[in-house]
């Protein structure tokens, strides 16, 4: 009986579809390999490479908010349902974006030796930056934690929405870093007005009081502010116990996306020249 031979262009296509995948694994793997040593780099610019790191770790975000926070909590009156922790659950996301903002703008300077010597995906520096913030982030949620067990504000099953909302708060970070390095060389002279921007983006939020006690006349322009959702997400998750509402989420997340439509094309374009601006 005759059979009918393999066409040639079905086994090109299924050796080829074999070949991509090891290839596609290879290439994520050398990503990673290069973020974990960017990371890595600046952590260990950052912190040190002594026996106390890891105090310095630790102790970093008392320094930046921790002592503000004991100020409200234990020394200011303030009206409300948990001041600290509110007072927390906001500046603590923003400081993630506005510290990942910050070291952005200057990562092409930090990094004029490797740019200018060796051959890197320069598109992972923005990501780059943003995970060298959220080791800072992570001891920071120490503070939260602290905050819940001065006011007596016990975790409920819903503070499993947080590895979600965390993702978010992390994506408009890094979606951030990359208009930031572009800002960084195009506004080198005014980095401290953009600084100042994002600084004005956190009064412009509810930042200082929850949404609830903010005035309904200005409450739905508030809500487009991204950082508006992120600061109400991670007082829904810690401090009323509750799931995040849908918007609190998908605001700062399309804010990120649309960051990303217009940012990234442009710094792809733009990091064949990064050697030339450093």
């Amino acid at each position: 009986m005759n059979r009918e031979a393999p066409s040639p262009g079905r086994a090109t296509t299924a050796v080829g579809g074999e070949g991509a995948v090891p290839g596609l694994l290879r290439s994520l793997g050398g990503s990673i390999d290069v973020l974990r040593a960017l990371t890595e780099s600046d952590i260990r610019f950052r912190y040190g490479r002594g026996p106390f790191r890891f105090a310095r770790w630790l102790l970093d975000p008392v320094a930046l908010v921790g002592v503000y926070l004991i100020l409200v909590t234990f020394v200011l009156d303030l009206p409300g349902e948990a001041p600290g922790l509110s007072l927390a659950c906001a500046v603590i996301p923003f400081q993630l974006v506005m510290l990942t903002i910050a070291n952005a703008m200057t990562t092409l300077e930090l990094r004029r030796p490797i740019l200018l010597n060796m051959t890197f995906r320069r598109m992972l520096l923005p990501i780059s930056a943003a995970l060298t913030e959220s080791v800072a982030f992570s001891s920071s949620l120490l503070l939260i934690i602290a905050m819940m067990a001065i006011y007596g504000v016990a975790p409920t099953w819903n503070i499993l929405w947080f590895p979600l909302v965390l993702l978010v708060n992390l994506l408009l970070a890094i979606a951030a870093a990359y208009a930031a390095i572009l800002f960084g060389i195009w506004l080198r002279e005014l980095r401290a007005f953009v600084v100042s921007f994002v600084r004005a983006l956190f009064f412009l939020a509810p930042g200082l009081v929850p949404l609830a006690e903010t005035s309904e006349d200005v409450r739905d322009l508030l809500r487009l502010n991204p950082l508006t959702g992120l600061f109400e997400a991670y007082r829904d998750v810690f401090m009323y116990g509750t799931r995040p509402a849908s918007w609190e989420l998908l605001f700062p997340l399309t804010a990120a996306l649309i960051l990303l439509a217009i940012f990234v094309p442009l710094y792809r374009s733009e990091q064949r020249h990064f050697a030339k601006v450093v």
